[in-house]
């Protein structure tokens, strides 16, 4: 297994790359001035923008929801990334290899699972090279070599143990196997899970095989199978395809479609943005993977009856996470037709033109409901109004929530109870440390060093030399350390060289604090609030020897010319 990301790479990675260029590839940014930008929050629902984006800092902060992070952490909580992948998503966008560390990473309890499943990968595609006959079915198919590449398409022989066999051969326990969903147990037998299909590998966001799909040559049996729901798949939660679409770029649209057939002709025809769903309907969670890497979401579903009821449960799963810059379309093809079919009958352009007539969800959400309806009377219309309600008060506040009240306004000449709907409210709370209350001077000190890290570099070792402890000051003293021997340290390279460590939530409200007007003035007030410290240090060690003098009944020699000598410091601060 690869070793850990050296620190050094990640404080490289953050000078190659720039927060307003990966936060704007997915949120609409807008200048606001002196290198900041904002943005409506894409963590919780507004109206208006509190989320801001600062150059210099290369950090982001909702001022409504508390959510802040560097270029790293945004990518994160956005895609739904881990931290190596998260690393990885940037060092590919930055044209950069990721280096490990000598040594091994420690293990993980799904790693053998990982490995298992990336074996049995590289075991299906080697079967494809020696089966004629799958290869036959493919060509028959229509899919060429490139396609199949890039699928990374393979072949489970007609055996009830040859993969079975080959991964115990490696090392794998059964136990193992089947835990990655690789074989079934019967009768106290080792039996593949797939046979005589062609396979379809499924990865995760960070790009491991976590799963199979498998298509029967045969006519006995499931035409499709999927793996089973085990430790690293969840079915529910992953979508076929995603991984690979995100790695070219975030598309402009998304296209979903139900199978890895489809997907695999539509990319071969051009449609390189085409995901599928695993066998299951759309989930909230499919949803939010959507999002994340588009704005606009079309659904191919069949135009047959089961496909407007998978089109309706996606419908339904959609709309409380439809915020105002977020859009979703269903296209319903012809009786008889797929996405597979179609494309390879008609051709890219007829199934282009089919994409862009696709139908806004407030146009299916209102025709669906009124189906069952007759808009040609009052009663009929007020149905409509109580059929709507339950899916609207669903739905987040914000614009086009108020639009599809409007629509059903004009539909029905009535808006129901939806129109009372209560204000919105953020989903998460500030930080305890707010805007309204004071720091102390060490608290306003490592503010200024973390918003500008710089400042630490001209500052001498015993610049907070003092005779007495105040809280604090040993982790400001290590802070303007680190930072001191880190000249080119950004706020951004500070806060993720930190991420580990236990001040590193309070740091990171400390980098968006308003803790002085002007910029320009950082040095100085630095420079002043490190001689209040000192002044602190002094008067605090005043204070102890002078109850000691009364606890004791006087000092000794020694404290007693050190309480003289501290009297006379505080008296001339100049000397401080």
């Amino acid at each position: 297994m690869p070793g850990r990301i050296p620190e050094d790479f990640i404080e490289t990675l953050l000078e190659r790359i720039d927060i307003v260029e990966v936060i704007g590839a997915r949120v609409e940014l807008k200048s606001a001035g002196r290198g900041e930008h904002k943005a409506l929050c894409p963590f919780h629902d507004e109206k208006t923008p509190s989320f801001t984006v600062s150059t210099d800092k290369q950090f982001y902060h909702c001022f409504g929801c508390g959510a802040h992070g560097t270029a790293i952490g945004f990518v994160m909580e956005y895609d739904g990334l881990e931290f190596p992948a998260a690393i990885e998503e940037l060092a590919h966008s930055a044209g950069l290899e990721v280096p490990r560390e000598a040594g091994q990473a420690p293990t993980k309890p799904n790693d053998r699972l990982y490995q298992a499943l990336g074996q049995a990968q590289a075991w299906f595609r080697r079967q494809l090279g020696a089966s004629e006959t799958a290869r036959d079915y493919l060509k028959a198919r229509g899919f060429d070599k490139a396609t199949v590449d890039e699928f990374g398409i393979g072949y489970a022989p007609e055996a009830w143990q040859a993969l079975a066999d080959h991964l115990i051969a490696e090392g794998f326990r059964p136990q193992e196997l089947e835990e990655a969903g690789l074989i079934t147990r019967r009768d106290g037998r080792v039996i593949d899970k797939f046979r005589d299909r062609v396979m379809f590998p499924i990865h995760d966001r960070r790009g491991r095989v976590i799963a199979f799909g498998g298509r029967a040559l045969a006519e006995r049996g499931p035409k499709y199978m999927n793996s089973p729901e085990t430790p690293v798949f969840h079915k529910g939660r992953e979508l076929y395809r995603l991984y690979q679409v995100r790695r070219g770029g975030l598309p402009e649209r998304l296209l979903v479609v139900e199978g890895y057939m489809d997907a695999a002709a539509l990319h071969q025809f051009g449609f390189t943005n085409a995901v599928a769903t695993l066998g299951t309907s759309v989930t909230a969670d499919h949803l939010e993977l959507l999002f994340r890497a588009s704005p606009v979401v079309v659904f191919c579903f069949d135009g047959d009856r089961a496909g407007r009821q998978a089109a309706w449960r996606g419908l339904e799963a959609a709309l409380p996470a439809m915020k105002a810059n977020r859009e979703v379309r269903f296209l319903f093809l012809p009786e008889g037709e797929d996405p597979d079919s179609l494309v390879r009958d008609h051709g890219a352009e007829a199934f282009s033109q089919l994409l862009d007539q696709a139908r806004p969800l407030s146009e299916f959400f209102f025709d669906h409901l009124a189906e069952s309806v007759d808009m040609s009377t009052l009663d009929g219309r007020a149905r409509l109004v109580a059929l709507s309600e339950p899916y609207l008060d669903k739905m987040p506040e914000g614009a086009f929530a108020d639009m599809m009240r409007d629509e059903l306004v004009r539909r029905t000449g009535h808006g129901g109870r939806i129109q009372q709907t209560a204000p919105p409210t953020a989903t998460r709370r500030l930080p305890d440390d707010g805007e309204d209350r004071s720091l102390t001077p060490v608290q306003y000190a490592v503010a200024l060093i973390v918003q500008q890290p710089s400042l630490a570099a001209d500052l001498s070792p015993d610049v907070l030399d003092g005779p007495a402890s105040v809280r604090g000051v040993d982790f400001l003293q290590e802070l303007i350390d680190f930072c001191r021997h880190k000249p080119q340290l950004s706020t951004a390279k500070l806060l993720e060289t930190w991420r580990d460590r236990p001040e590193a939530p309070w740091l990171a409200r400390l980098a968006v604090r308003n803790v002085i007007a002007d910029p320009e003035e950082m040095s100085t007030a630095l420079t002043q609030t490190l001689a209040r410290i000192r002044r602190q240090r002094v008067k605090t060690r005043i204070r102890e020897l002078q109850q000691a003098q009364l606890n004791e009944g006087g000092l000794d020699e020694v404290r007693t010319s050190e309480l003289r000598r501290l009297l006379s410091l505080r008296l001339d601060d100049r000397q401080l």
